[in-house]
């Protein structure tokens, strides 16, 4: 299962965040998840980073956009509030939650068709997430208005 999430996010999300000038940094196959194997695949460009993770305890697959002084560690597990999704920084301008809703996926999602998914939010939310994230200095940008 994670040699299959590490090469469908090579084939199918790395080549996005090369054009948009990441580069893989780290990769753990072996995150616990309370008993079960979790992974995530961290990238990292000129000033921030992105990960992209498989939560096999939550059953889904998706991103998170932090400052390059983030610790590289598995999103759902982060207790700095350094990593954020993408869309929330969407949402923070003013973007109706109903235009970000996930794109439909099927009622038993392939690795691959989640990974297209995320492809298409980084598509979609990078720029906005990107300069949200190179603004963000703590917990209080979420108290503040843009």
């Amino acid at each position: 299962m994670t040699r299959d999430f590490l090469a469908g996010v090579r084939s199918i999300v790395e080549p996005l965040l090369i054009e948009l000038g990441f580069q893989l940094d780290e990769y753990d196959g072996d995150v616990d998840e309370w008993g079960r194997k979790g992974a995530v695949a961290f990238f990292r460009s000129k000033d921030c980073k992105v990960q992209v993770y498989n939560s096999t305890r939550e059953g889904s697959i998706n991103c998170m956009i932090a400052a390059l002084d983030a610790p590289n560690v598995f999103g759902p597990h982060d207790q700095s509030g350094k990593w954020q999704y993408l869309p929330r920084f969407a949402i923070r301008q003013g973007v109706p939650l109903e235009d970000i809703r996930e794109d439909s996926l099927p009622d038993f999602p392939t690795t691959d068709q989640f990974l297209e998914s995320v492809r298409g939010r980084i598509e979609k939310y990078f720029p906005i997430a990107h300069d949200g994230v190179l603004e963000m200095e703590g917990p209080e940008y979420w108290k503040s208005g843009p």
